[in-house]
């Protein structure tokens, strides 16, 4: 029987030679970008930290006018371009479900173009951020966002008491999903945008990290199986984010926490 080739194999991580080869086309994108109005454009990502792999794609920021965003096929490599106005990407470096990915991503960026220099005054602001200044905004969206979870994770056992598989099988992955993010900004953490849930999960400890990977449908876990774990995970990170909330946050979460037990 023939060996499997590895995803690894396939996909092995970028040559100098494919470096060079993507810094030029980035070039040539963010000179036409220029070209249409563009005030700055910016290599973020993976080809801009240095961890890329051959078919990575190139995540470009571009200072402009308007937002808008787009997908393309460019000299054989998918380039993915997001635009959006000073004001906004601003606006990133202060949104606690963002800063844990965008501040160490402008950190890394590489300015391609800055015609008035706003690049490189959003790379300082990067540099110069700190978690304590929105400490209070922080702790406030993880504890709305908790409480508003309970919801769905009401939901999945409904779902799954109706028999409803597929259902309960989407609402068990947005519960893992959207519960790593929330840990990550209660602890204040960093990351990289393909990283959160294996960084969240050394974060948080074996039985937590067991119960997301079941949540996520490794392991071998059965439908049920793997819904209880995404219903233990929202349980146990309630108990994890109790200080945060106010006393009608906590009676929720509360007893959404009673119901899965």
């Amino acid at each position: 029987m023939p060996r499997r080739t590895r995803w690894s194999d396939r996909n092995p991580k970028a040559s100098r030679g494919e470096y060079r080869e993507v810094l030029a086309l980035a070039r040539d994108v963010a000179g036409a970008e220029m070209a249409r109005g563009a005030n700055a454009v910016v290599l973020a990502g993976s080809w801009a930290r240095g961890d890329a792999h051959r078919h990575s794609d190139v995540d470009l920021w571009v200072v402009g006018p308007a937002r808008s965003n787009s997908f393309r096929a460019v000299q054989g490599r998918l380039v993915s371009i997001a635009r959006k106005t000073t004001a906004q990407f601003r606006s990133e470096l202060r949104t606690p479900r963002l800063v844990g990915t965008v501040v160490p991503a402008w950190r890394t960026g590489v300015i391609l173009e800055d015609r008035r220099g706003l690049a490189h005054r959003l790379q300082r602001e990067a540099a110069r951020f700190r978690w304590s200044t929105i400490s209070a905004r922080c702790d406030r969206y993880v504890a709305r966002s908790i409480t508003e979870w309970a919801e769905e994770a009401v939901k999945l056992t409904r779902l799954l008491a109706d028999d409803r598989p597929e259902s309960a099988a989407v609402q068990r992955n947005l519960l893992a999903e959207a519960l790593a993010g929330l840990v990550a900004v209660d602890r204040r953490m960093f990351y990289d945008e393909n990283g959160l849930w294996e960084e969240v999960g050394r974060r948080m400890g074996a039985t937590w990290h067991r119960h997301q990977s079941r949540a996520l449908g490794r392991g071998g876990a059965s439908l049920e199986e793997s819904c209880r774990s995404a219903l233990e995970l929202y349980r146990a990170t309630a108990l994890a984010l109790a200080p945060r909330l106010s006393t009608e946050q906590r009676r929720v979460v509360e007893r959404v926490a009673e119901l899965i037990r």
